[in-house]
């Protein structure tokens, strides 16, 4: 992860506002949150976003346990077997885990 360029798109999203938001939109915020998720973890979010409408949503399964997997390990930690079980939460982990990199104590 490049640190000066991505430093500058990390979102901090309150996880309720998100959740709100997700909910509040039918799910359309997601494509916005993914672009800028995307950015962080170092893929085109154009591409993400497309791959996810021309698929029918399965880009984005793959793209949650992918995006789950990296946020883990940006704070030192293994995802587990059981978070396939989370997955339909898995916005507000990855975003969860983000937040606890980028902002510390907040």
């Amino acid at each position: 992860m490049n640190s000066t360029s991505t430093i500058e798109y990390i979102p901090e999203d309150n996880l309720v506002v998100l959740f709100l938001l997700v909910l509040i939109t039918g799910g359309l915020y997601l494509f916005w949150w993914l672009a800028r998720v995307s950015r962080i973890f170092d893929d085109n979010p154009v591409t993400n976003v497309l791959l996810v409408v021309f698929t029918g949503g399965l880009w984005f399964l793959y793209l949650s346990m992918k995006y789950m997997q990296r946020a883990e390990e940006l704070n030192d930690r293994e995802l587990k077997w059981f978070m396939i079980l989370f997955l339909p939460l898995a916005f507000l982990i990855i975003q969860h885990d983000i937040n606890e990199k980028y902002f510390p104590g907040r």
